[in-house]
């Protein structure tokens, strides 16, 4: 009998472990992972990042990246991302490495794959192409033993200056094109470039564009600005020399026997940004360009021409179309094309005796000029509109162009009489005096005062008399508590930080703001850094020094708040880390979601004093 219930005992066993072991095979998932480049062609020696991105993960580890053909590995850490949409909650974690380019090849990178608690995770596959480079060329950030001279800079970096015509007439559009070259170096804050000259007016620069060019065997990152010129006289006219302000980022002459790629992976990274790295300031200079710039011909000229060119239409509204003698009309003149629009002008109106014209108002927008113009026809039976013409000089086909607006028919009938009181003296005579027309708006002189009555309420009974009784009952009331907060802040510090606390988060925030307008990375994510030291040093009462990102749980779990908050300002921290050591690169979007990251767990913690 005992025999025969361990049996079964053993048959029950057998059948629970099959089924954990099915569970365990049936429930497992696969987890796709996206793998992150930031660039597809190199050049040997190149450090590129490398990302694997899991998403609805927070604590998967991150996997080893071992024996990739062409290409060195090394582990610079995660990077986690939290958004809340409608209380719920995504995040994700995306595991960054560095590699350095080792031979030329078209290399394909993956398929990577690990497996974490019973989950399988992979990424697919993605080719990159490496190229050769000039001889003796360096990895990373250059190495400019004599602090950025211009010997040390031959061939690095250069300005280009071009415009797209060679000559052109005067008012005529000309575009100017600015390209900063940069190849093998480290710059930062490049400013907007300026040049100077006579002979012409220019437009502001508009966003600069980025992209990379070869020129014969040599890769650059180009910077180019575009903006507009207009020539004013007649002759060569000289553009430049253009100029760009810059930092250049360069080793420090202390690491100069080492420049190997190896010796890129045996130093720490920590190492290499705080006692390798120099930053010198370096004026970038093109060279002069010459702009023939001619005369208009004088032949075929329209009298009423007055100095737009271009390449335009005009097209005409109005409004009303029906009306009476008197009766005024809007019309709406709008001017498109390409071209000079500040010379362009108000379009000739041909109004003759039978309509009055008023000042015209203009209003310009990218691409577009609209004049707004009032004008009154005079007489009734009227058909059309006066005709509207627009005068330009064509650059294009060398010629002047008359480009006039097809009638616009009209109806004018005719005005209304007006009752119009003339009034004359009582012994007026023909051509004694000027007639007097009276208007509606005078007022006859009374001769009696008329009945007196009371006007208004007392005085007593009016509730602003009423309220500048009490103001001094209230201005007292309001310096007892003026007084008493005062006491409080004088004794009790930690009321008194935890008050301040959200005055420094805003005059900081406010400081990102700016920073996050110029794209100013480095200074945008080390004013986060210093505002969430300053603000949770002051809301815990704690020394702002040591405030870190191992430390923010304690605090949280200290107030009892929720844990939320708690990941939102670790993960601050964490890219504040990576942008300021030089790990990960922030653009402006991921910038202002840090920033309101920030601004959540700051609301958080206010809304949450205790």
């Amino acid at each position: 009998m005992n025999y025969i219930k361990r049996k079964s005992t053993g048959i029950i066993l057998s059948i629970l472990a099959g089924m954990l072991c099915f569970s365990s095979v049936v429930f497992a998932k696969n987890v796709p992972v996206e793998l992150q480049l930031d660039r597809e062609l190199v050049e040997v020696g190149d450090i590129l990042q490398l990302g694997l991105l899991i998403e609805n993960a927070q604590n998967v580890p991150a996997p080893q990246l071992q024996n990739i053909d062409g290409f060195k590995s090394q582990y610079l850490g995660p990077s986690t991302k939290m958004s809340i949409i409608n209380g719920r909650s995504t995040s994700s974690i995306t595991h960054r490495y560095r590699l350095v380019a080792m031979k030329t090849g078209i290399f394909t990178l993956g398929p990577f794959s690990f497996n974490h608690k019973g989950d399988n995770y992979a990424t697919k596959t993605k080719d990159i192409e490496v190229v050769a480079r000039d001889q003796g060329s360096q990895q990373g950030g250059a190495y400019l033993p004599d602090n950025g001279s211009e010997k040390s800079l031959n061939g690095k970096i250069f300005l280009n200056v071009s415009t797209d015509k060679s000559s052109a007439y005067i008012n005529e559009r000309v575009a100017v094109t600015i390209e900063l070259y940069v190849s093998r170096l480290t710059i930062r804050n490049i400013q907007y470039p300026f040049f100077e000259g006579q002979g012409f007016l220019k437009e502001d620069f508009g966003p600069p564009r980025q992209y990379r060019k070869s020129l014969g065997d040599t890769f650059y990152d180009v910077v180019e600005f575009q903006t507009w010129l207009y020539p004013t006289k007649a002759g060569k006219v000289t553009i430049g020399p253009a100029k760009i302000k810059c930092n250049i980022v360069s080793r420090s002459t202390r690491s100069q026997g080492r420049r190997g790629l190896d010796s890129f992976f045996d130093d720490s990274l920590f190492s290499d940004f705080f006692n390798r790295l120099q930053v010198y300031p370096k004026e970038i200079s093109s060279d002069e360009l010459l702009l023939d710039v001619m005369p208009l011909p004088e032949k075929g000229k329209p009298t009423q021409f007055s100095g737009a060119v271009g390449d335009f239409a005009l097209s005409v509204k109005a409004s009303p179309l029906n009306l009476k003698a008197g009766d005024p009309i809007t019309l709406n003149m709008e001017i498109s094309g390409v071209g000079n629009f500040d010379s362009v002008q108000n379009p000739v109106i041909s109004s003759g005796e039978k309509f009055k014209v008023y000042a015209s108002q203009a209003y310009e927008e990218e691409g577009i000029k609209r004049f707004e113009q009032v004008i009154i026809p005079l007489d009734e039976g009227i058909v059309n509109l006066p005709e509207i013409a627009l005068y330009f000089f064509n650059p294009q086909k060398k010629e002047y162009v008359t480009f006039k607006q097809p009638p616009i028919a009209i109806n004018v009938t005719a005005a209304d009489e007006q009752g119009v009181k003339v009034i004359e003296g009582r012994f007026s005579a023909k051509g004694a005096g000027p007639t007097h027309v009276l208007g509606t708006d005078i007022v006859y002189i009374k001769e009696e005062i008329g009945m007196i009555r009371s006007q208004g309420k007392n005085i007593y009974s009016n509730r602003w008399f009423l309220i500048m009784q009490l103001m001094p009952l209230m201005l007292f009331c309001a310096a007892v508590i003026f007084q008493r907060q005062r006491e409080r802040l004088s004794e009790d510090i930690s009321y008194a930080r935890k008050l301040r606390a959200p005055k420094i988060a805003r005059k900081k925030i406010k400081k990102m703001k700016e920073y996050l307008a110029s794209a100013k990375a480095a200074e945008f994510y080390d004013c986060v850094f210093k505002t969430l030291q300053e603000y949770l040093g002051h809301r815990f009462n704690r020394s702002s020094a040591g405030i870190t990102a191992e430390a923010v749980e304690e605090l949280i779990a200290g107030e009892g708040l929720d844990a939320e908050a708690g990941l939102k300002l670790k993960r601050c921290f964490s890219e504040c880390d990576s942008a300021r050591y030089a790990i990960a690169q922030f653009d402006n979007a991921q910038m202002r979601q840090t920033m309101d990251i920030l601004e959540e767990a700051i609301d958080y913690l206010e809304r949450n004093k205790q």
